[in-house]
């Protein structure tokens, strides 16, 4: 790990930033905190992490360069700044938080999936259950009814095939421009 000491702006209330020096070391993978607050960007509409984020978690991913501050219309902060704006900003997931979320499996069972948005046969079955358990794919029978589990009841094997979510073309797809890495 690369070891950063940054001056950071970190969210004390939605409305209002303060700075503050942080000297951490920037994380390689995502702790279970991290993916939970990434999750949550990823679901949020315009890809922010939500407020109620606490604030070690906010500075790690930040550091770690999963998100991107924006402002409220999703312009990077930085340009803004520079420009003269004044306004709330944001912390957005980027390209590099979105491709954090997944392991090398997950990545090639979701970007493999078919048309109709099944995963490829043969996805061993811990990706897909970490894919499931992130809400980026649903099990479905064969008339499109979503399923709890796969249906296996340790003797036959799944019953239902896992099929990919709003949420997980999402993550494959992206989110606007303003969003990726830079």
């Amino acid at each position: 790990m690369q070891d950063y000491t940054v001056l950071h702006p970190t969210l004390s209330t939605p409305k209002d930033r303060t700075m503050a020096t942080t000297a951490r070391k920037a994380p390689k993978t995502p702790t279970p905190a991290h993916r939970r607050a990434l999750l949550a960007a990823l679901a949020d509409d315009e890809g922010r992490v939500p407020d109620h984020i606490n604030n070690r978690v906010q500075d790690a991913i930040w550091l770690a360069r999963w998100v991107t501050e924006v402002t409220n219309t999703g312009r990077a902060a930085v340009g803004a700044r520079w420009a003269g704006y004044d306004g709330p900003t944001f912390l957005a997931i980027n390209s590099r938080g979105r491709r954090a979320l997944l392991t090398d499996a997950g990545n090639t069972a979701l970007r493999g999936a078919g048309s109709d948005g099944r995963l490829p046969e043969g996805t061993p079955w811990p990706t897909m259950h970490t894919l499931h358990r992130d809400g980026l794919v649903e099990y479905r029978d064969a008339n499109g009814t979503v399923h709890p589990t796969d249906g296996d009841g340790g003797v036959r094997g799944p019953r239902y095939a896992p099929y990919v979510t709003e949420l997980g073309r999402r993550l494959i797809t992206g989110f606007p421009q303003a969003h990726r890495a830079a």
